[in-house]
């Protein structure tokens, strides 16, 4: 049977919309009529729900039974690899991502971070209050996944597998691509990873580690942005192709 994913908690009972791209895949291929039953994934849960309605742009369902806790562990569809900056900006950053949407931050120590690892990790406390608060103040169900920070040459132990998007420029000895060729070319529907560097920018031996990784660099167009908006914008616009904002 095939699973569709609903980006916030559910209960029994509840009716919700499939989303904006599931809704057309289902009125698109006529396969599912009103009173079939698919099944739902949540971040957390799977369910069984019944098609109670299907209109020229949307199909409405209706939980009917919990199937439990998920079996397969969750991929999230955006991360933003950040080089850790100052507080301030870190903690800007957070608080937006949350409202935004973004599922995951793994925050690294790259060469030029203006904070190292071991003093990072002393603030993930405070981190987890700020996804807390921001979770109440814009109403995302689910909080921003923040992992614990790690040196840059510690992301191998990552599966990161899908999108590989690394913000660079020509000084960081890569010929970066444009940002529109790399997300017309690959399926939206996969896991996506933006890695943002500091903004002294990325080292040699930080590009290299990317690199092995199988990243693709790109560079922004028009204005420079500063590091805590940059996954930001990049995230907000792969979420809108990907029909989650």
């Amino acid at each position: 049977m095939q699973k569709f994913f609903i980006r916030h908690k559910l209960s029994v009972g509840d009716v919700v919309n499939l989303s904006d791209s599931d809704s057309e895949l289902i009125i698109k291929e006529g396969k599912y009529q009103i009173e079939d039953v698919i099944e739902i994934e949540t971040y957390e849960r799977h369910f069984y729900g019944q098609i109670t309605d299907i209109t020229k742009g949307s199909v409405e369902v209706q939980i009917v039974e919990d199937l439990g806790i998920r079996e397969t562990e969750y991929i999230p569809s955006i991360t933003i690899i950040q080089s850790l900056s100052n507080d301030t900006k870190f903690n800007y950053f957070i608080e937006k991502s949350v409202e935004i949407g973004i599922e995951r931050i793994i925050p690294i120590q790259s060469k030029y971070s203006l904070k190292s690892k071991a003093k990072a990790i002393k603030d993930t406390g405070y981190w987890n209050k700020l996804v807390k608060d921001a979770v109440e103040q814009s109403r995302n169900i689910f909080p921003t996944i923040i992992e614990r920070p790690i040196r840059i040459n510690e992301l191998a132990k990552y599966s990161l597998e899908g999108i590989n998007i690394c913000l660079s420029t020509e000084s960081a000895g890569v010929k970066p691509k444009d940002l529109r060729k790399i997300l017309e070319k690959d399926d939206l529907s996969k896991p996506v990873h933006i890695a943002i560097g500091p903004e002294k920018g990325w080292s040699s031996s930080d590009v290299k580690v990317f690199k092995e990784l199988g990243f693709e660099f790109v560079k922004l167009k028009g204005n420079i942005l500063r590091t805590e908006t940059t996954g930001l914008v990049i995230g907000s616009i792969i979420k809108y192709l990907k029909g989650e904002i």
